[in-house]
């Protein structure tokens, strides 16, 4: 494992009017050696002036003689910390340069015949770029650093320059898209050729960069801010850790589908995730246990956790003790999942096509699906159709496809093979239903293999009542409200674990109309609406009444030694299923079905507990990696990241996973965790679980 693999970062930078001396170079490396850090990411510049011996750029005036930097690399070095400067796009960091030239200034788009906003940025497609390339030349000579990070990526707007390079190399201006009033994230739908200026000046840029450091100091690692989800596919090269730059607002399981998503598109290479332990640019803390949780997150989703305490560690030190603490923590279990393998059993496919063509949409039904497996303590990790096409998926168990409307030939194909193989299917709603151009299917992509004829698809789920009252001219149901179907499960034996309960639910959103194959089996139907009850235009204003079952929503079916499961309603997205518990658990038992036997189950863990397993083949161990996420729901401020205040302890908590030997110990890094191997399963019992742990499983 390389070291960026296992970094604990402190992320720091100075304060305007700081005193510049010896004395706070050795202040910044205490703090971070307190902290518990093995890295220091320090920025280089303030206001536009260097912080290092520069030919290239003035010097800032408070240094003097003494070069900053090179008393870092130097500290450093003695201390056993790796060293990585830092660069920032915005005005913090590049003041001079932006009044000096303006026309290097990001600018947004005109807006209906205003004058285009003008970001705080320096774009990164005007002469700034050879500067700044001229900086990274002179830093990494002088000092040899470990690695050098770029915060934020403001490659391409509406300046001059990209303007100009932009017809340069399409031969016609660039067409201006009002709905791109932030460049900083590329907009959900651009013309291709402005697309493709988008994420070519990311490449450039990148590429650039890593010219540079081949030259002079090849083994330097490249950090990449910026490059979230499916855009961290564009720095796959020349860039060497990618950093999805994200923070809670007001849900916790986002930030584990980020960097896992971050992870998937950049080739599942290595990630670095913020963490901030102060409030926006104030010298206050966040809470230090909400800290101390989203740091050991970090981790359980394969991230190297980069800790911004933007200096409020400079006024009030406590809690560095604790923050210590979590990072030794953090630090046994890199060494653990060092070389070890995630245990594969589902894979949850994110389509970029799909994605490219519906954002909106598939953002939700992806979201849903991830939150559901978390949810339900199912392990899965995220894959690419690049995934999918390259012959990864063959350790998985089962495949879930979220609403998957666009399939290629190609891609479907593959997916069809693995099903051949054994490998089990889930899939919702309207996947597979279009070609690699959105072109309508007569017959959706693997609805054999499912188990179904395609009739149409029932896709109103947007409308706004059904027909409008005569005497008061407004909807029969509230304008809040989508349309909404009934839904219930069959008496079935199948997998469901009480057929006795109550069975009907509804369901907002549409539904593939479709009839059964032979062989396959109904467990869930769709309902037609009571349409008596509904015209009973006098007494019925708010209700749609469920009628008896008419169309099927779950299909399960064997295809070979392959199980599949489709539901033919739009479920993905939590609030779709809020009227429906029973939909959610049907669904989650789906994926265990099609997926047989799961690794590990669990008793006792709520909803709210992230839970991942890792295997080491060669040492016979296996690390179960916990984290307790039962807070309060974080507060969105709006600005910076969201603030929780408490996190309930729980206790109690039962792990069951199949042995693959006799036992030789089970150890819980935090707490003691006791154990019982029986047969062929071993129970674990955990007495306690505060804000995470690890707990070691070893064999003879």
């Amino acid at each position: 494992m390389k070291w960026y693999e296992s970094a604990r970062i402190h992320f720091g930078w100075v304060r305007y009017g700081e005193e510049l001396t010896p004395s706070y170079a050795h202040q910044i490396v205490k703090k971070t050696l307190d902290m518990g850090a093995n890295t220091l990411a320090f920025c280089v510049q303030v206001g536009g002036y260097a912080l290092w011996e520069s030919e290239v750029t003035p010097r800032e005036k408070e240094l003097g003689e003494f070069d900053l930097i090179g008393a870092l690399a130097k500290l450093c070095k003695q201390h056993d910390l790796f060293l990585v400067p830092w660069w920032l796009g915005t005005a913090p960091g590049t003041a001079r340069v932006l009044r000096e030239h303006p026309s290097w200034q990001q600018v947004g788009p005109l807006q209906n015949g205003n004058p285009p906003q003008r970001y705080n940025f320096v774009c990164y497609n005007s002469p700034y770029r050879e500067l700044l390339y001229e900086e990274i030349r002179e830093i990494v000579s002088k000092y040899g650093p470990d690695g050098i990070y770029f915060n934020q990526l403001p490659a391409s707007c509406y300046c001059p320059w990209c303007k100009t390079k932009y017809e340069r190399t399409f031969g016609k201006p660039m067409p201006i898209i009002r709905e791109e009033p932030s460049i900083f994230r590329f907009a959900k739908r651009l013309p291709p050729q402005l697309k493709t200026f988008r994420e070519e000046s990311i490449r450039s840029f990148c590429k650039g960069i890593r010219r540079i450091l081949d030259e002079i100091k090849p083994d330097t690692c490249y950090i990449q801010d910026w490059l979230w989800d499916f855009q961290s596919e564009l720095a796959i090269g020349p860039v060497d850790v990618a950093l999805p730059e994200f923070y809670q607002s007001d849900d916790m399981t986002a930030l584990g589908e980020k960097c896992r998503l971050t992870k998937a598109y950049f080739g599942h290479g290595p990630i670095w995730s913020n963490v901030r332990h102060a409030v926006d640019h104030d010298a206050r803390h966040h809470p230090l246990r909400a800290t101390q949780l989203i740091l050991a997150n970090c981790v359980s989703n394969m991230a190297s956790p980069l800790l911004s305490e933007q200096d409020a560690m400079d006024f009030d030190r406590s809690g560095i003790e604790d923050l210590a603490g979590t990072f030794d923590y953090i630090a046994q279990v890199q060494g653990l999942i060092s070389g070890a393998e995630p245990v594969r059993y589902a894979a949850l496919l994110h389509s970029k096509p799909t994605h490219d063509r519906f954002p909106e949409r598939f953002e939700e039904a992806f979201g849903g699906l991830y939150r559901l497996l978390c949810k339900s303590h199912i392990p899965f990790e995220i894959v690419t159709e690049a995934d999918v096409l390259n012959g990864s998926l063959d350790s998985y168990k089962t495949l879930v496809l979220p609403d998957v409307a666009i399939l290629s030939n190609e891609v479907a194909t593959a997916i069809g093979s693995l099903v051949d193989r054994g490998i089990g299917l889930v899939a919702t709603h309207m996947t597979g239903l279009l070609d690699e151009n959105a072109n309508l299917r007569a017959t959706p992509a693997l609805s054999e293999i499912f188990g179904y004829l395609f009739n149409d698809v029932i896709a109103y789920d947007t409308a706004d009542g059904i027909w409008r009252d005569p005497t008061l001219d407004i909807a029969d149901l509230h304008s809040y409200l989508y349309i909404w179907h009934y839904g219930s499960l069959r008496e079935t034996k199948t997998f469901t674990k009480d057929s006795n309960e109550d069975r009907l639910f509804g369901v907002l959103g549409g539904f593939v109309r479709s009839r059964v194959l032979e062989g396959a089996q109904v467990i869930a139907d769709i309902h037609t609406h009571d349409q008596i009850r509904m015209n009973a235009r006098s007494y019925n204003r708010r209700g749609l009444y469920p009628g008896p079952p008419r169309w099927p929503l779950a299909i399960l079916n064997n295809h070979g030694s392959a199980r599949t499961a489709y539901f033919t309603a739009q479920v993905e997205a939590e609030w779709r299923r809020a009227h429906a518990p029973q939909l959610s658990q049907l669904m989650a038992e789906a994926v265990l079905w099609t997926g047989g036997a799961p690794p590990f189950r669990v008793e006792n863990f709520p909803w709210s507990t992230d839970i991942r397993s890792f295997h080491h083949t060669q040492t016979r161990m296996q690390s179960i990696l916990i984290v307790n996420l039962t807070t309060d729901p974080p507060k969105d401020l709006g600005r910076g990241p969201g603030v929780f205040e408490s996190v309930t302890p729980l206790s109690d908590l039962k792990i069951v996973l199949p042995s693959v030997g006799e036992v030789k110990t089970v150890k819980g890094i935090v707490n003691e965790a006791k154990f019982l191997q029986e047969g062929e399963m071993l129970h674990i019992e955990i007495p306690t679980l505060d804000l995470y742990e690890t707990v070691v499983v070893e064999y003879e």
